[in-house]
Order: structure tokens, then sequence, then C-alpha cells
């Protein structure tokens, strides 16, 4: 499928290049408004389907389900969080711990389409802050 690279994708792309963790839609929004003021929240959701479809960017469920998206820099890698359930922050894993896992399922002849991984806890800084409390 070949998409045409509009002004609006390419200003999607570069905010979520920019970005230190995965955005969610109204974070896209926010930060596109002030270079594209007329922008419509439907044509972010449509550019993001887009995106996804060409496997540009990862899809993740935080809080409660809501979707944040990710770039991805390299097709081959995708990347798993853990999340404070305090502040909220999110933190990346340096690899993917499934992928030995996932030898062994395709060689049972399993066809793995996905898998995230998402830890929660209480971050250092907000266990700090418990312990002053």
């Amino acid at each position: 499928m070949q998409v045409k690279n509009t002004k609006q994708r390419k200003h999607i792309i570069s905010i979520l290049k920019d970005a230190s963790r995965p955005m969610s839609i109204n974070e896209i929004y926010d930060a596109i408004i002030s270079e594209l003021p007329r922008i419509a929240k439907s044509t972010i959701y449509r550019n993001i389907d887009q995106l996804f479809e060409q496997d540009l960017i990862e899809k993740h469920h935080f809080n409660d389900n809501e979707i944040f998206y990710l770039y991805k820099e390299n097709n081959d890698e995708h990347t798993h969080f853990i999340i404070c359930d305090e502040c909220k922050r999110t933190y990346s894993l340096p690899s993917c711990p499934i992928h030995e896992i996932e030898d062994y399922i395709k060689a049972e002849g399993f066809t793995i389409k996905n898998h995230q991984i998402q830890i929660t806890g209480i971050c250092k800084s907000c266990a700090y802050n418990h312990l002053k409390k």
C-alpha cells in the first residue's frame, strides 16, 4: 500500500521520533496543533492507523488500556515498559526478554503475531517519597 507523505503525516512522524516515550493521540494533537492549527483529530487517527499498518510505529496499552504510540527505529525490534503506578512515568526495558521463548514457540509450529510486556510497580523516586511521609 502506497501512502502519500503529507505535511500532517511528516509532522506526526517527527513528533513521535522526537518523543522520549510513547505518546497518546491527545499528546500528539497537543504537540502538532501549534504548527497545524486546523488539523482534526480524525486526521491524526487516520495517519496513525496507516503508520501502524506500515509497521513504522508500535501500539501500547497503558493507564487502563489507553493507547499510546511509539516510533520504531528498527522494524525488527520492539519495546517493552515498566510503568510506575504512582507518577505514571514509563521506563523502557533495554531488550526483549521474550526472544528465547519465541524461538521455542516457533519451533513448536506456532505463529506469533505480537506480544507485549508491561510491568507495573513503584519507581525509586516514588518509593523514596513514600518513606519520607
